[in-house]
């Protein structure tokens, strides 16, 4: 759980030095961004080119920013049942913490795939082969070290994935169910909404409207990096994450727009319950059914 945990704040030190903001330095930010994607499995280009050139520049825009992208009530309703169950339990409250590891990380953010990718570049197979390369070696360190801690011979086969399992495959599925719940919350509301085509409004504009500042307890929002800050990170996202805590709040003092308030897991059940489909013809949430699913003010502040 600990190792879950602090690879999760690997994936957000990485996320900073992707955004070039963790230090001065490009190349720095580059080879420390590489080695911190490395415990969750993540590849640094790969990451780059999704979160960096598609979600930021596209956000909550539907066919190009695929992160928590809802479908319409006719999408779900053309798809084959599995799909439609599948579907279902991702936008549920358990099933929106492994939405990441399978229609993220797996899919885009760990093998480079023709599929998901308009051309294949030579630097997304450089990176993945860094991400192999540390598979390898630390799954041999961890065989020897279980081994020694067991007094088991390094030869015996059979405790070898005991020891891959519990030293990285659960904190590498630990940090991406975090990571599932917090993307989810950075862009799922139901006064946030969904776009067929880019808007007219201005960037910052468009930013605040569709990115959310999710106010955290102070002690879980350090530990977090301030990652929660969202609205500031979206509007400028080469602002570091240990100073986005004073940017959000003049952001939230100054601007109408944006969408705030205190987590709790009550409310975090409110929102996965009202947003299951979006409808593009009217810019609202609904139900599987189709109908709108309640209003803003139901969730308080």
């Amino acid at each position: 759980m600990l190792a879950g945990f602090s690879t999760s704040g690997l994936l957000i030190v990485a996320h900073d030095a992707c955004h070039q903001s963790l230090t001065p330095d490009r190349r720095l930010n580059r080879v420390l961004g590489t080695i911190a994607f490395l415990p969750a499995l993540h590849t640094y280009s790969l990451w780059r080119h999704g979160h960096n050139f598609l979600h930021h520049l596209h956000t909550n825009i539907r066919g190009l920013d695929y992160v928590w992208e809802p479908l319409s009530p006719s999408e779900y309703s053309a798809l084959p049942a599995m799909s439609k169950l599948r579907y279902r339990f991702f936008r549920s409250l358990p099933g929106h913490y492994f939405y990441y590891m399978f229609e993220i990380w797996w899919k885009r953010r760990f093998i480079p795939r023709k599929k998901y990718l308009s051309t294949v570049k030579k630097v997304f197979w450089t990176d993945f082969t860094f991400v192999v390369l540390w598979i390898c070696a630390s799954s041999y360190v961890l065989i020897l070290l279980y081994s020694h801690s067991q007094n088991i011979a390094i030869d015996t086969v059979s405790m070898w994935p005991v020891a891959i399992f519990k030293g990285i495959l659960l904190p590498c599925c630990i940090s991406q169910m975090l990571m599932s719940n917090t993307e989810y919350l950075h862009h799922t509301h139901p006064a946030v909404r969904w776009f067929r085509d880019p808007t007219e409004e201005s960037f910052d504009d468009h930013q605040a409207r569709v990115s959310i500042h999710v106010q955290y307890p102070q002690p879980i929002d350090w530990f977090v990096h301030w990652i929660m800050d969202h609205t500031a990170h979206h509007m400028q996202p080469t602002i570091p994450l240990y100073r986005l805590n004073a940017t959000q709040a003049k952001i939230d003092s100054r601007s109408e727009n944006t969408v705030q308030y205190h987590f709790k897991f009550s409310k975090l059940l409110k929102i996965t319950r009202q947003c299951k489909l979006f409808d593009d013809e009217t810019g609202n949430w609904t139900d599987f059914k189709g109908q709108p699913t309640g209003v803003t003010s139901e969730l308080g502040d």
